[in-house]
């Protein structure tokens, strides 16, 4: 499965890419909220595309504006950071990012195309 990780924390973004490609995926990693808008416009190819607490809960937004305009097929995760502060994003998906790699691995598998 493609995946695309957009994140304002370079340690957590590697940390995942390194998890999820462990687990067989393709992962890019895209570090920077600036960074991640143009990964957006461009149109990088994904099945999933895991969005971090780390960026500003108004890109996020923006992102997934832009990944829904385009029509894009994949779904969009959003990773927060503890429960309780759910963030004002829509995605398709949420996980914790406090529940660890395994969490991660089954809502990627739960949202990836094969799911569907």
């Amino acid at each position: 499965m493609k995946i695309l990780i957009l994140s304002g924390d370079p340690e957590l973004a590697l940390l995942r890419q390194r998890v999820l490609e462990s687990a067989g995926h393709q992962v890019v990693a895209i570090i920077g909220e600036r960074e991640a808008i143009e990964a957006a416009e461009k149109q990088l190819p994904f099945d999933v595309a895991l969005i971090c607490h780390r960026l500003p809960d108004a890109t996020a937004r923006r992102i997934i504006r832009i990944f829904r305009n385009d029509r894009r097929d994949g779904k969009v995760i959003y990773i927060a950071h503890i429960y309780g502060v759910w963030p004002e994003v829509e995605a398709d998906r949420y996980v914790v990012g406090a529940d660890g790699p395994e969490a991660l691995i089954r809502v990627v598998a739960e949202a990836g195309p094969q799911a569907a």
